[in-house]
């Protein structure tokens, strides 16, 4: 380095060379040694070469020649100076623009649904993003949005269903099923509300449920294991009763528990579980029914109804038809 200072104090540095120049006093304190090697060669150039009578006079240029450097050092680190800070509150003040537009993008995502659904003569079973667990019986249907287990835990129940929550105090689980809310923590119970019954059951296994309607605010109960409750979707009003609850949710393990069920709903189950439409006369749709469905077929089924009570099967194109068999309740 000492050659290049000693040319460019010679005056025959090139552009590039006073630029690197320039660059190396910049760097680690090199403005002490210029100076050190600037006076060595003026102790050993300048007085010889120069005479006497121009001495002062190229005192005066070297002067000038070394301020002007020294201006031109403050000036680059001015300027770096400058796009360091200047880039530093570029930093302060993105900072909130890129919170908000992280934040409000992420707001503005459009919602989407997940529906899973289980055909008629199938159950469907389904792993939600917080690790609960849905059986979802035949012909029935949920839905949760894009959202779900972020913002919100909520599902919408067309059907049946059995849900094995994961508990999470902080995001309940609501399940919604026309006016009806199901709110819960972490717990096993069963809804059951299918469009055409006239109905809603909920049957808690595990835990606790909160029930409470959309229309009506006053209605809030608490529901503890081993309860059934009816919720009555004409004249919003709630029954709780003690059940043995294995017969309302045993189907999500393939065995239907019927319980003194009408005829009229009795042949909904059978719908769903065989895929079969029904047509039931007026005088026997009241009939009640008690008994278990595990691997049996349809024609099994039906053959045990018309030997217990006075009903007639009759299979017509795409729909089995039960009517009331009068003879068999005179031969009685």
């Amino acid at each position: 380095m000492k050659s290049k200072i000693t040319k460019y104090l010679n005056g025959k540095s090139s552009a590039d060379e006073q630029s690197e120049l320039l660059n190396w006093i910049r760097k680690d304190d090199h403005l002490a040694e210029f100076h050190q090697i600037k006076e060595e060669w003026k102790a050993e150039i300048v007085h010889e070469t120069v005479p006497k009578e121009f001495n002062g006079s190229w005192q005066n240029i070297q002067s000038q020649m070394m301020e002007q450097l020294q201006n031109e050092v403050l000036r680059k680190q001015r300027s770096l100076n400058f796009f360091r800070y200047a880039a530093i509150l570029l930093v302060i003040i993105s900072f909130p623009a890129l919170i908000y537009i992280f934040t409000s993008g992420k707001n503005n995502i459009p919602v989407t649904y997940t529906t899973v659904a289980a055909d008629y003569g199938q159950i469907s079973k389904v792993v939600l993003p917080d690790s609960s667990v849905i059986w979802v019986n035949s012909g029935s249907r949920i839905r949760y949005d894009n959202h779900f287990s972020a913002s919100n835990r909520n599902i919408e129940l067309v059907g049946e269903a059995f849900f094995k929550v994961h508990k999470n105090k902080d995001l309940p689980m609501v399940v919604a099923n026309g006016d009806l809310r199901v709110k819960v923590l972490g717990t096993e119970f069963l809804v059951s509300a299918y469009p055409e019954e006239a109905n809603i059951q909920i049957v808690l296994e595990k835990g606790k449920v909160e029930l409470n309607s959309a229309s009506d605010k006053l209605l809030s109960k608490e529901m503890k294991p081993g309860e059934l409750a009816m919720f009555d979707k004409s004249s919003k009003s709630l029954d709780i009763n003690n059940v043995n609850t294995n017969l309302y949710t045993s189907w999500k393990d393939g065995i239907i528990n019927i319980y003194n069920l009408p005829l009229n709903e009795l042949v909904i189950r059978l719908q769903k579980r065989y895929n079969q439409k029904f047509k039931v006369d007026e005088e026997i749709k009241n009939l009640p029914f008690t008994f278990t469905i595990k691997n049996e077929e349809l024609s099994d089924i039906l053959s045990l109804i018309e030997k217990i009570t006075p009903v007639k099967a009759i299979q017509h194109d795409n729909f089995i038809e039960l009517r009331y068999n009068k003879q068999k309740e005179l031969n009685k």
